[in-house]
Formats: structure tokens, sequence, C-alpha cells
């Protein structure tokens, strides 16, 4: 079996097309078991892979998004729903031939989580958040501060409580504000700590840790704690989208923001969020092409 597959950096900044958030898409993956699926994403070991396993153009009326069935899977499980593959995802999609003569501008992904619109945006994809919940961090900013390696600086904290929380609008992490980007660049959590702190909370230990870095714009990390290993992650989607949900419930409103991640694992990414005047959360990002290729199966 050949299985014909393209790779996408997603959230690129302009100029560089090896920054972003590392992406494989097989367009064309309704006959493989789940199993075979996580085989292939443990084999390229990238942090997602995407199987889309459906699409549904044939009924289409020409200007009406098209709808594809896709499944996420990281090396080591499957996601309900992430940013970056969708974002990806939603490009190859979009450019599948015979769908309505040509590109698509509007297409919807169905997950787990549920269906996400996406909506081309420039040389980029644009996602539409769902509503999404919230809860107390369950840890004070003391205890924060020690798991990200930030200690007490001379008595102060630099966690903001009024800032941190759970909050899940298709995956769950903990939100955690510093007090400046220096903080945000400061980071050293602890493998260990982070997972032994935060896992009886979650089925997933990932924290987000972020700052402002102007009235704008805003500098982000994401670091998932798993069996003793911590990953830090260039660009996420969902979490960019998590804390839209809490800028907006915080009141910001009608604002258009640059989040910065990546920087300190080299791939330097930029990702625009939106909170539109109704609270209502969206995410966008350039998508770029670097390779197609097939994948050989017995």
């Amino acid at each position: 079996m050949d299985l014909p597959f393209v790779l996408l950096n997603v959230f690129a900044r302009e100029g560089d097309p090896f920054s972003g958030n590392p992406l494989a898409v097989f367009p064309d993956a309704g006959s493989l078991a789940t199993e075979r699926m996580q085989a292939i994403a443990r084999q390229l070991n990238l942090s997602e892979t995407t199987f889309v396993t459906r699409v549904e153009a044939d009924d289409a009326e020409p200007g009406t998004p098209v709808v594809a069935e896709v499944r996420i899977f990281t090396p080591g499980y499957e996601m309900p729903f992430a940013g970056h593959p969708t974002l990806g995802t939603a490009d190859v999609v979009a450019g599948l031939s015979g769908i309505l003569g040509g590109p698509a501008d509007e297409v919807v992904l169905r997950m787990p989580a549920g269906p996400i619109p996406v909506t081309r945006e420039g040389d980029g994809w644009r996602l539409a958040a769902r509503s999404g919940s919230s809860r107390a961090a369950g840890v004070d900013a003391v205890g924060l501060a020690g798991i990200l390696g930030l200690g007490d600086a001379g008595g102060h904290v630099r966690v903001v409580e009024a800032g941190t929380a759970w909050v899940d609008v298709g995956v769950e992490q903990l939100l955690v504000q510093l007090d400046g980007v220096e903080a945000v660049r400061a980071c050293r959590p602890d493998a260990s700590a982070v997972e032994r702190v935060l896992a009886p909370m979650t089925t997933e230990p990932h924290v987000y840790v972020w700052a402002w870095a102007g009235e704008r714009s805003l500098e982000v990390r994401l670091f998932a704690a798993l069996g003793g290993a911590l990953d830090e992650d260039p660009a996420t989607g969902s979490a960019c989208a998590n804390l839209g949900a809490l800028l907006a419930e915080a009141g910001h409103r009608g604002v258009d923001l640059e989040v910065s991640q990546g920087a300190h694992v080299s791939r330097p990414s930029l990702l625009r969020l939106r909170i539109d005047d109704e609270g209502v959360v969206s995410v966008a990002g350039r998508v770029v092409r670097v390779g197609e290729g097939t994948l050989n199966l017995p």
C-alpha cells in the first residue's frame, strides 16, 4: 500500500520556511485502522500527524465549506483537537483536486472534539475556537513558580494568579501568567515536578506560560511532561485558543493580538489571536508546504 502525505510547517514566520510547527497530513487514510495510524505517527515522530478519513464534497455547492473527517495522532496517543494540525490539514483538504473545481476557501474539519470551521486568510488559515470551560489552577503561585524553575526572586513571586487557570476549548491546559517576558524566557521546568503536581489534576500535564510583551503582543511557551521527560512545543494553537478564552473572560474584546512562541526550540512561530466584540475566539497562522512523499506499507 502506498500512502501519499504532505509535509507542512504551520504558524511559520514570513521569510523563514523552516519556522513554525511541522505536520504531516495523509489525505487519503480512510482504509487505515487506528493501530496503523498510531504506528505511522510514531514512525514519523512529529509532534502531530493527521489522517483525513473522509471528504464530503460530492454534493457541495460552490462557495460552501468542504467537510472532512480527521484524526490527529502524536507519536504516543490520539488527540481530540489540536491547533496547528487543524490549520495544516485544512490547507491540504482545500487543495484536493476535484473539489468544486478548485481550492476551497472554507473547510469544516470533524474531529473527536467536534466540528471546527476553518477559513482561508491570506497565506494561511484561521480556525474558529469552540466555547470552553475553565477552573481554578489548584496550585498556588509559589508552587507554580517552583515547578517552573523560577524559584523565589528575593521574595517576589513571578506568577500572576489573576491570569492563571485550567482552560479547555478542546484540549485542557494549565495557563500560567508571568509578570514579564523575562520570566517566560527564564523558565526551566522540572519534568518530574510538573508531572507529579499536574498529572493528578488532568489527563495531559501541559503547562502554558504567557506574558504581555506589548499592548497587542504576547510571548508564550508550552511544556508537556510525560514519563519523566519534558517536551517544549514550537507553536500550540489549542493553547492559544485557550488563552483567548481566558482573556475574553477577563474582558478583552475586539482585539487582534500577536503571539510569539518557539524561539527556545529554534522554531520561531507567530500565532494571530483574535477576540471579537462578542468574545468569540479565533486563531490564525501561515501554512507553508515544504514537501510531499509516499509511505510504502506492506
